[in-house]
């Protein structure tokens, strides 16, 4: 399963980036996993405005920590 994986800094500053994986949604193929990513970070950074999202991307079995919620 693919899940996304999003490259996050923080908003006041810019430095202090950090890959994260979102947990949930998880995705057979790669393309789907695409075709979400970017609404999926849109959406979590909506909900968390101390962070900036500079980018995504999909990966099997990511072993970074799940997307912090503030």
């Amino acid at each position: 399963m693919f899940e996304i994986i999003v490259m996050v800094c923080l908003a006041a500053t810019g430095e202090q980036c950090k890959e994260y994986k979102f947990t949930e949604p998880q995705f057979e193929d790669a393309v789907s996993c695409i075709r979400e990513s970017h609404a999926t970070a849109y959406e979590w950074q909506g909900d968390n405005p101390k962070f900036t999202v500079i980018g995504t991307r999909c990966a099997k079995d990511a072993k970074v920590p799940e997307v912090p919620q503030s």
